[in-house]
């Protein structure tokens, strides 16, 4: 390992932290995180991330290289205000590892908002609850490019917006965003839309994303916990391209995780159909640390790329 690339990222983490205490001291996250999220100096804002590095070998290319498998860093934090109510914020930036270490990437994240027993409100750059109630189930665990569906063209965080998040209410929760419809978002913007109920080991999901230009998204999810597996699906209709699904099939075993996914999309104009089948198998190094492998193989055009495979071997740190 090159000590100076260590050095370099260690100072852009710190530089962060700095400028961003400011913001960060009325937030927390409204998601969950996988990564173990750490106290700042005792201010009562958690500095957390998680970097990610991966070898890829693409067939269509006949190369194999080093790239960023969407690594981030971002700071979050709440206040209690008295009588219920409570103030949260969340700065989050993608780091790109790729880049020899030294560059911090857009923001993903960058919201405040109010929670109380009636739900909460927050503005900025949220999370998107069509992926949240759809996109999500036939996403995959370990980082966003699998070539599913859903990853084509759907954002997980949508900026410029007011989103509303309901209490669990009898296992039903609901989502609610709007976006500003300004110059900055090129006089289109949305609204969406979603809702998920769980009832015992299943998860129910519909999702609608009112966009401009007709280009309106349909969604439907059901996700299943069984005995030692997970089955996770998603159907998807964008009047813009076509209809799609992606399905998950997850096998935990110790330390282990195996999976199968499968995707299909059935192009409108007939011109970018695809199948595509992922192979996938994760091990847990450590609670924070895993190493994955990845095998993906499509038919059709994925990307803009026709028929071919790729291999991801790639490793987690979270913190």
């Amino acid at each position: 390992m090159d000590f100076r690339k260590t050095c370099s990222l260690t100072e852009l983490m710190e530089t962060m932290k700095k400028q961003l205490i400011c913001l960060a001291l009325a937030g927390t996250v409204m998601a969950p995180m996988t990564a173990q999220a750490v106290e700042v100096a005792n201010t009562g804002i958690d500095f957390y991330g998680s970097l990610r590095i991966m070898l890829e070998h693409a067939e269509y290319a006949d190369d194999t290289e080093y790239k960023d498998a969407s690594s981030r860093i971002g700071l979050k934090g709440e206040r209690d205000l008295g009588e219920g109510l409570k103030a949260f914020a969340k700065y989050e930036v993608a780091v790109n590892l790729d880049n020899e270490g030294d560059s911090i990437g857009d923001m993903r994240y960058g919201y405040l908002g109010l929670s109380g027993d009636w739900g909460s409100f927050s503005g900025g750059k949220v999370s998107s609850p069509f992926y949240d109630a759809v996109g999500y189930y036939g996403d995959y665990m370990w980082w966003d490019s699998a070539p599913v569906y859903y990853t084509l063209d759907g954002g997980s965080r949508i900026g410029q917006s007011a989103l509303y998040e309901s209490p669990d209410l009898a296992g039903l929760k609901l989502k609610a965003l709007v976006q500003i419809d300004d110059a900055d978002n090129g006089e289109e913007g949305q609204h969406q839309l979603g809702a998920n109920y769980s009832i015992g080991n299943l998860t129910l999901g519909a999702a609608y994303t009112d966009a401009a230009n007709n280009n309106d998204i349909y969604g439907l999810s059901a996700s299943y916990s069984g005995d030692g597996f997970y089955i996770n699906g998603a159907w998807m209709d964008r009047e813009d391209t076509g209809s799609g699904i992606d399905a998950l099939i997850g096998v935990p075993s110790g330390k282990n995780l195996y999976t199968l996914g499968l995707s299909s999309l059935d192009d409108d104009a007939g011109s970018n159909d695809f199948d595509a089948v992922i192979l996938a198998f994760q091990r847990s190094l450590h609670k924070d640390v895993l190493v994955w492998v990845e095998a993906m193989a499509w038919d059709g055009t994925l990307y803009g790329v026709e028929d071919s495979n790729v291999i991801n071997v790639g490793m987690n740190f979270n913190f």
